[in-house]
């Protein structure tokens, strides 16, 4: 007979592929793809009665959008990693050296203690096959006991028992009589059938796995199988509080977002407060099986389990029968400690690929409105009458204003404490230009509106422009 697997996430795999433990990862969340197709949901609305081609047009329009919009806050998006890099920095360091000198250890101690948590929840995974057969073996007997019980009751009576009035002058026995004789051996019947199938079932079941012995209720494998069977309930009861608890989570989150309908937005509040009536059912149903667990386990306080936001909090009420409290990943505090130290190392990754980054910034910015201007220069000395010139000097004039923020942002990453990388030798501050007949620089634009509003105004213009093609 195969193991039967106890349901429970798969906190393994949420060891090995959770970015705070992924060397080289940096502070990444790997969430980028969904932001990137949540934002598309906002053309939904407009392509979803459209053509063919107006679904690919207004798609390419959209992610052109995107694009523009992601390389116009591209250094505002290095300068605040930099910035969170150095501030988990900064707040770690001599939170965890402190910690370290108190309880004498090691960075390698953190490492191993992820290493020990990954073992450990590898092996409890799935419930050992033994115990998986002893514990079916000792239902099945369980369930022979009450078929034997009953059909013991019924058996005790071994006569039936009639007086006078249960008889007729001519036919026997009467109607009534009749009829209770007739109910008794059908119950009879049917309570001996029962218990002769049970007993064909532990037959079967002892010669399939090889049991020559029958376990009485004092053999010491039926004892062990019953005690591990009680932790077995309360694991799954944990397990359930848990799946409620995540789910209300989810849709509390869903209730407060943002394009989400009035209908949709009731459902849910619907959804949360049957959610909330099932949660107390199960947190009961758990509170009566904590305390008869070895060793006992916490009661816990409705209010105390809907704030329960991570797994680890779930995991760690489940196994009482391994000896998990002795294990220093399972501390709370070392935990706390363990997640700093990942965040550290992670951070130093970050700034390390930060450094690169914000270098090849650096080298595109410059480079590319010196590649425009001399664009510009060669077809104005080829052709001076070129409609190309034109667009290039509009394109230029976008394209300069929000390079120069991105060299301006640059320049506030140079002087930060904490800046490792490499400073640029010299950086130009361009304004955007036009040029005159003869290709030279005509003067500076002047933009005396807000730089976001012209931005928005740039972009609402390129975007209008596009859609009367």
């Amino acid at each position: 007979m195969s193991a039967v697997p106890i349901k429970q996430l798969d906190m393994t795999l949420h060891l090995l592929n959770h970015p705070l433990y992924l060397s080289g990862l940096g502070l990444e969340d790997l969430e980028t793809c969904e932001r990137v197709f949540a934002s598309s949901n906002t053309a939904a609305v407009l392509i979803r009665h459209a053509s063919y081609f107006h679904w690919m047009q207004f798609l390419d329009l959209h992610f052109d959008q995107w694009d523009a919009d992601r390389y116009a806050e591209l250094s505002r998006f290095l300068y605040n990693n930099y910035v969170q890099a150095l501030q988990i920095i900064q707040t770690n360091i001599p939170v965890l050296d402190e910690f370290k000198r108190q309880q004498n250890l090691t960075d390698a101690d953190f490492v191993n203690w992820r290493n020990e948590e990954h073992d450990y929840l590898g092996r409890v995974a799935a419930e050992p096959s033994l115990d998986a057969i002893s514990v079916a073996y000792v239902e099945q007997l369980e369930k022979l006991r009450f078929a034997e019980a009953t059909y013991g009751s019924i058996t005790s009576v071994p006569f039936l028992t009639y007086t006078p009035a249960d008889f007729t002058r001519t036919s026997g026995l009467n109607a009534g009589a009749r009829d209770c004789s007739k109910a008794f051996e059908t119950e009879h019947a049917s309570t001996l059938r029962r218990y002769e199938l049970q007993l064909n079932v532990v037959e079967d079941f002892e010669r399939r796995h090889g049991i020559t012995e029958r376990w009485s209720m004092h053999h010491p494998e039926y004892v062990q199988a019953v005690s591990y069977s009680q932790e077995r309930q309360f694991i799954r009861s944990v397990e359930e509080l848990e799946g409620l608890v995540v789910r209300r989570l989810f849709e509390l989150s869903k209730a407060n977002l943002a394009g989400t309908g009035y209908k949709m937005r009731k459902y849910i509040s619907k959804a949360i407060t049957r959610r909330s009536a099932t949660i107390r059912t199960a947190l009961e149903k758990y509170n009566k099986l904590a305390p008869l667990q070895n060793p006992p386990r916490p009661v816990l306080d409705y209010s105390e389990v809907v704030g329960y936001a991570s797994l680890g909090e779930f995991s760690l009420l489940k196994y009482s029968r391994h000896d998990i409290l002795t294990k220093p990943w399972s501390i709370p505090a070392n935990r706390e400690m363990a997640v700093k130290y990942f965040k550290l190392v992670r951070s130093h990754e970050e700034i390390i690929r930060l450094n690169v980054e914000i270098k090849r910034l650096q080298s595109w910015v410059e480079h590319e409105d010196q590649n425009i201007l001399e664009a510009i220069n060669s077809l104005f000395a080829d052709d001076p009458n070129s409609l190309l010139i034109d667009e290039l000097k509009a394109f230029y004039a976008k394209r300069c204003r929000i390079n120069n923020n991105h060299r301006k942002l640059l320049q506030k990453i140079y002087v930060l404490d904490g800046y490792t990388g490499e400073h640029p030798s010299q950086t130009l501050d361009l304004d955007p230009v036009m040029l005159d007949e003869d290709g030279n620089e005509e003067g500076n634009l002047e933009y005396h509106e807000d730089d976001a509003v012209n931005e928005e105004a740039v972009r609402l213009e390129d975007l209008v422009s596009r859609l009367t093609l």
